[in-house]
């Protein structure tokens, strides 16, 4: 008898919970458990779910998925408190399973995600990073922590931190403005 790979059968998994418990139900139910307090490794269907739809959202979402080159990310973590990491990258798989492993040993799960267009080189990804990440902590926290731009910000809304990332333009703006009403 053939031997059934296992990204196979972790797949058929996932659809059939999805089915059974919804996503937007079973990721209600992780994101409840996970503020509880649930520690790794993950016995809840649900967040196990969630973490699974949001990289599978990522993979099928991909804008202009053959295009090389960098792209700004912004992914959304749960655990007592919420979490959101931006940055870029050039290659999204691999940076996503480096973050979401090292969120797991934190005791945190991946529930939200976004990811970009490519917006030019690795380089060039890199240099609008920066720029985007020294106008979010001045617009979400009032100033630049210690000089040093973090890209993890806790206690933030995912879907905020997503909208200006998205719009980079924007964001400035949104940084002139506050900065011309101090």
């Amino acid at each position: 008898m053939p031997r059934i790979p296992q990204q196979i059968i972790r797949e058929v998994i996932m659809a059939k919970w999805a089915e059974e418990i919804g996503p937007e139900a079973a990721r209600a139910k992780a994101i409840s458990d996970l503020q509880a307090g649930a520690v790794p490794p993950w016995r809840q269907t649900e967040i196990r779910l969630t973490s699974y739809l949001v990289r599978k959202r990522l993979r099928d979402e991909l804008p202009e998925p053959d295009r090389e080159g960098g792209r700004l990310y912004v992914l959304g973590f749960q655990g007592l408190r919420a979490v959101v990491k931006v940055g870029s990258t050039g290659a999204p798989e691999q940076q996503f399973d480096k973050y979401e492993t090292q969120a797991r040993n934190l005791g945190y799960a991946l529930v939200d995600g976004w990811i970009s267009a490519p917006v030019g080189t690795r380089s060039e990804a890199y240099r609008l990073e920066s720029s985007v990440l020294t106008n979010l902590h001045l617009v979400l926290n009032g100033h630049v922590e210690g000089g040093r731009t973090f890209e993890w910000f806790h206690g933030h809304d995912f879907e905020r931190i997503r909208q200006l990332v998205e719009d980079p333009t924007a964001l400035f703006h949104l940084t002139l403005e506050i900065a011309l009403d101090r």
